[in-house]
């Protein structure tokens, strides 16, 4: 039998003593989740830190609190220690989510239900300013969607426990909702963890109001998916998770912070309170990172994580092959989780947009060198990089397929799925250089409103709804003649209808062994190759 204290339960004020009161049953919600969250944690990378990371950050912020009767008081020495202390990207986003309630609320000494309402609508907004590139079905989809769900329910009269009650199942539903948001969430039967975060921070918050002991246990819920353990775990392009904080000369805006160092990685978020700033971002340069940065003022922090060593990335020690490795680069995680089913030890996803330099190159194949190493390019430009890298460095040992892009990486390796070593998989590519391999991909562009197919061959553009006459134009019978085998890799913007009609395509044509992949690349609709 559940035990409420609901004294407090009826007000419609948060004072600073109930505020306390909450984030400390927040934390202790947290704190007992820690190991949970750590173990679904797959976004932005699989290194089972993001249940360690909230906690630590939140953490730094209960260390601060006082027994003050402001709620401004007791906010605003929480959430400065939180920004200080913020521990990886989840943490760090959530000290800007606290912020911005604090923003909000400065001065006040209460808050009521429907200041607290657009505190939190102003929180979501403020913590993804600091992201420079949000994703839908991660903590910042339930920052907006709890509070969005929640307020057509919250009237005048609404006390705070009412408020909490149902803001926490609506985030709870949000949280739930993200598996359906991300294919990688998709493809591991997780919700995102720093949403599953959030939520059992407000949960503890809210049990608090009610003076309920009991907290949630992510473990024993039978809401929450059960992750596969076997799936495929896409191993990060950018190699090490570097952190800084900076007392800043001259303060400047996000914008300026974020344009030092936006080029050199991802999961990029830039934090700035009054002159301290706090930058995370993953990269295969750490330190040209802290050299931007230094530039703008006085570093007084700095993590350096390489997500390599983590246990989630154990396998990169792992080689499937005697005496050599495979290495590939590609684009989109299906496509990477193909190659690697083809033999290719690793295959990296390069993100769209970004030239890997030869020193990132260096970084990333460099685990690899101790025995001779293959390596497929992604493009022709990184095919040119790795060969100086083999020419400058004399690296013997180091073998640069001319089989690059997506289509001849895939057929190559297929090629050699059962040679026995290095050198007769070597003398195996050298013999498929003489094959007749086809490629071609389909983009999609916005003119006058509507998508628009272009062929990356030069074919004229076909409208979204003449898909079939695209096909038959860039593909079609006599194109495709000279082949045996179809594979299509289909991206992020390739649509079930879309995917229907190019697999009726093909299997209408007997002469052909046709295979179609979710690639999940960005850069093209999809990608027919044929061999």
């Amino acid at each position: 039998m559940t035990i409420r204290d609901d004294s407090a339960a009826s007000g419609n004020t948060i004072d600073g003593r109930l505020l306390h009161k909450m984030l400390l049953n927040g934390f202790a919600s947290l704190s007992k989740n820690k190991a949970y969250l750590d173990s679904v944690n797959v976004f932005p990378v699989s290194d089972n830190d993001t249940g360690a990371n909230m906690t630590a950050t939140f953490e730094r912020g209960i260390s601060s609190l006082k027994d003050e009767a402001s709620f401004n008081d007791v906010m605003s020495g929480f959430v400065k220690a939180l920004l200080f202390g913020s521990k990886g990207n989840s943490g760090l986003i959530l000290s800007q989510y606290f912020r911005g309630i604090h923003e909000t609320t400065k001065g006040k000494d209460a808050v009521t239900v429907a200041e607290l309402c657009g505190a939190l609508r102003y929180a979501n907004q403020f913590a993804r300013k600091a992201v420079l590139h949000p994703v839908e079905g991660t903590v910042l989809t339930v920052m907006r969607d709890g509070i969005e769900r929640t307020m057509p329910k919250v009237g005048e009269t609404t006390s705070v426990a009412e408020f909490f009650d149902e803001l926490v199942g609506q985030m709870l539903f949000c949280t739930q909702e993200t598996v359906k948001q991300m294919d990688r969430l998709r493809d591991n039967n997780v919700v995102d963890s720093g949403a599953l975060g959030l939520y059992v921070i407000f949960d503890g918050m809210g049990r608090a109001v009610h003076g309920d002991p009991h907290l949630f246990d992510c473990g024993e819920d039978d809401s929450l998916p059960i992750r596969v353990l076997d799936g495929f775990k896409n191993i990060s392009f950018f190699r090490y998770c570097t952190e800084c904080a900076v007392i800043v000369h001259d303060a400047r805006n996000k914008e300026y912070y974020a344009g030092l160092v936006e080029q050199r990685g991802d999961s990029v978020v830039i934090a700035l309170n009054g002159d301290i700033l706090k930058v995370h971002i993953h990269t295969n340069a750490p330190q040209a990172i802290m050299d931007a940065v230094s530039g703008v003022g006085d570093v007084v922090s700095t993590k350096v994580d390489d997500l390599f060593l983590t246990n989630e990335f154990d396998r990169l020690n792992q080689r499937k092959h005697d005496g050599y490795a495979v290495v590939a680069f590609t684009s989109g995680e299906g496509n990477a989780a193909a190659l690697e089913a083809l033999g290719a030890d690793v295959a990296f996803t390069v993100p769209r947009g970004h030239s890997p330099s030869e020193e990132e190159l260096k970084v990333l194949i460099s685990g690899f060198l101790k025995k001779d190493l293959i390596v497929f390019a992604r493009d022709a430009e990184m095919q040119e990089r790795l060969r100086r890298i083999k020419w400058f460095s004399n690296l013997r040992s180091l073998y640069v397929c001319d089989a690059w892009g997506l289509v001849r990486s895939f057929f190559a390796l297929s090629s050699v799925l059962f040679a026995d070593d290095a050198a007769g998989t070597i003398e195996s590519l050298e013999n498929f250089k003489r094959q007749m391999v086809f490629q071609v991909g389909v983009e999609a562009t916005d003119s006058s409103n509507s998508v628009r197919y272009s062929s990356t061959d030069g074919k004229r553009p076909a409208t979204a709804g003449d898909l079939p006459s695209l096909l038959n134009r860039v593909a079609g019978p006599e194109r495709l003649a000279p082949y045996s085998t179809v594979v299509v890799f289909g991206g992020t913007d390739c649509t079930q209808d879309d995917a229907g009609a190019i697999r009726a395509h093909f299997e209408a044509n007997a002469g052909i062994e046709f295979t179609y992949l979710d690639g999940g690349q960005a850069d093209s609709v999809f990608v027919i190759g044929a061999l």
